[in-house]
């Protein structure tokens, strides 16, 4: 039986030039940073919860300074930790869109907004946008990979775009939001001396805004899981990966 139009065996050349990258290993590494993500958002949100009650006595006077400062070891421990896990977490999905986006030109996806460079630029600086750059490349490469659409298909950008990549934009443009409600910096993660009366000022009279932002950096970290296994469902699928 003749493969079908289109056909490009995974590992060999594409009939486009080059060869096919796996990313199962790279998405597995990807999936399981951002579990580790969404359990330390989840305790992040416990440990804010946690330091309230001591915000309010050192706010009424019952505590002093030092006292609340003392009091605030866990958060900021697994403050750090996030921090570390969000490079890692960075570094991997910076190679994986790389590969992704270099196995678009393998299939023939012609017309592309954005080249494997382009995405590493947009992995760093996406942020500053507030995830509309992102979002934009998310969706390319979710059309690009659809198992659907043969090498050289000319139609594919007119494939349609999982409902998980819309839902991801929505929710990071609520984080933006909520975060530009807090400040700049959440005090809550500041980790100076002087921050500490404004810790405690954000946990008292801000309580509300602070308990936001941790749900949706939770939510957040859950869609993006979500996000990661469709996309590398459908790619992997595209490229034939054993």
């Amino acid at each position: 039986m003749s493969p079908p139009p289109g056909y490009v065996a995974y590992g060999g050349p594409g009939s486009y030039g080059g060869t096919f990258r796996g990313i199962g290993g790279l998405t597995k590494s990807l999936e399981i940073l951002t579990i580790v993500t969404i359990v330390l958002s989840a305790l992040s949100l416990v440990t804010q919860l946690t330091l309230r009650g001591n915000a309010l006595d050192f706010r009424d006077g019952t505590t002093t300074l030092q006292e609340f400062a003392d009091k605030l070891g866990p958060y900021l421990a697994v403050s750090a930790v996030a921090g570390f896990v969000g490079l890692a977490t960075l570094v991997v999905q910076i190679i994986w869109t790389f590969r992704i986006a270099k196995n678009l030109e393998v299939l023939g996806r012609q017309n592309r907004t954005f080249s494997p460079g382009a995405t590493i630029a947009i992995n760093i600086l996406g942020g500053c946008t507030l995830g509309i750059l992102p979002y934009f490349m998310w969706r390319e490469l979710w059309k690009g990979s659809d198992p659907e659409s043969p090498a050289g298909d000319p139609g594919w950008k007119q494939r349609p775009v999982g409902q998980v990549v819309h839902t991801w934009l929505i929710v990071t443009l609520l984080t933006v939001l909520v975060g530009a409600g807090l400040g700049v910096g959440n005090a809550v993660t500041r980790i100076s001396r002087n921050s500490n009366a404004t810790i405690a000022k954000q946990l008292d009279s801000r309580i509300a805004l602070v308990m936001a932002a941790g749900v949706l950096s939770l939510v957040s970290a859950i869609v993006f899981l979500s996000m990661i296994r469709q996309l590398s469902s459908r790619h992997i699928r595209s490229i034939r990966e054993l």
